[in-house]
């Protein structure tokens, strides 16, 4: 590359770098800048070694372009140890449980469903946020409710957005072991998805746990699995991916006012349908920590399908909390997400 090629090449970096930062409400081109970042990385890092190894002083371009984006570097990759709380820690999952795997095209193989449920009622996590929940009381497996509770020792609070007509519940649920002092939920704009949230009481403090799930892109993975896929269905994929873009930065800004308003710290947790380099993501970056950068190790892919590379659920928390460990459960493989678990506790003041 030569060095009208390299300066094209940066200025085009920088403008990916800004996309973030703008939301695809306004415009909605900045939804797909930002998708290619990861890949703008990985280009800088070979041509960084390539130009260092031939001696060519281009590599300054990509040296500054990967210093710049250390942000998005960490978004991708991180490195932690475990650290001892220094007050109460309290562990809070995240599951998108995909309605327990009771899709009709599910229901000749519902054990993965009931082992999913078996799991989730063995773990001891002391809150459990579930996205895609799905409860029954007319039937002795998916009565997930009352099989969750562990006959009292979990509080509830369910909200679902769907009931159908046997009075079966779809939506979200947060579980928890510490008493729920106050219960609410947030309408989101354009969807039926939404967010709930709990005031959970932990010993002298008091903490908001919020349960999102934000627009999916709707995309069938298998569109994109091969070129011949993406050839016959790009311009489906194309509309579904802005629709998502545009509808989840108004979603992300909604939620972000309401969490503004918290007398409590708060954990945001869910299913984002959105990447690491997004304007979902770094619109709450900017006022919570994530717990993945924070207290996760490796890559942290939470997607568990073709697309594997993808981490689109996460925990994100206020200052005044310090997570001390977050782990992506890759041996849990019921639904096409994994689960995530984080331990926090209080900072002292």
């Amino acid at each position: 590359m030569g060095k009208s090629l390299n300066i094209f090449l940066f200025i085009f970096t920088l403008i990916a770098y800004l996309s973030p930062y703008v939301s695809p409400a306004q415009a909605w081109l900045a939804g797909f800048f930002s998708m290619i970042i990861p890949g703008l990385l990985l280009l800088h890092a070979f041509l960084l070694a390539y130009y260092i190894t031939q001696r060519k002083k281009w590599y300054l371009f990509s040296l500054v372009a990967l210093v710049l984006g250390y942000q998005y570097l960490l978004a991708s990759f991180t490195v932690s140890a475990p650290s001892t709380p220094e007050s109460t820690p309290f562990s809070v999952l995240s599951y998108n449980v995909r309605v327990f795997n009771t899709y009709a095209y599910f229901q000749n193989e519902n054990e993965p469903g009931k082992s999913m449920i078996n799991w989730l009622t063995d773990e001891d996590a002391d809150i459990k946020c579930l996205q895609e929940y799905y409860n029954n009381d007319q039937s002795s497996t998916f009565n997930t409710t009352d099989r969750l509770e562990a006959n009292g020792t979990y509080h509830r609070y369910v909200n679902p957005n769907l009931v159908n007509r046997v009075g079966a519940e779809f939506g979200l649920a947060i579980f928890s072991r510490y008493p729920i002092l106050r219960r609410g939920s947030v309408a989101l704009p354009d969807s039926t998805h939404f967010g709930i949230y709990t005031d959970l009481k932990i010993k002298q403090d008091t903490v908001r746990v919020y349960n999102v799930h934000l627009q999916s892109m709707s995309i069938d993975e298998r569109d994109l699995s091969d070129l011949e896929g993406v050839r016959n269905n790009y311009s489906s994929v194309f509309h579904k991916l802005k629709h998502g873009f545009v509808s989840r930065a108004g979603q992300i800004d909604r939620l972000v006012e309401h969490l503004q308003t918290s007398p409590h710290p708060v954990i945001v947790c869910g299913d984002f349908n959105d990447l690491p380099y997004s304007y979902t993501y770094f619109t709450l970056r900017q006022w919570l920590h994530n717990a993945f950068e924070r207290a996760g190790n490796g890559l942290g892919f939470s997607y568990n399908g073709r697309l594997f590379f993808l981490r689109i659920d996460n925990q994100f928390y206020s200052k005044s909390l310090k997570a001390h460990s977050f782990k992506t459960i890759r041996k849990v493989t019921f639904s096409d997400h994994f689960p995530v678990v984080t331990q926090y506790s209080f900072t002292k003041n």
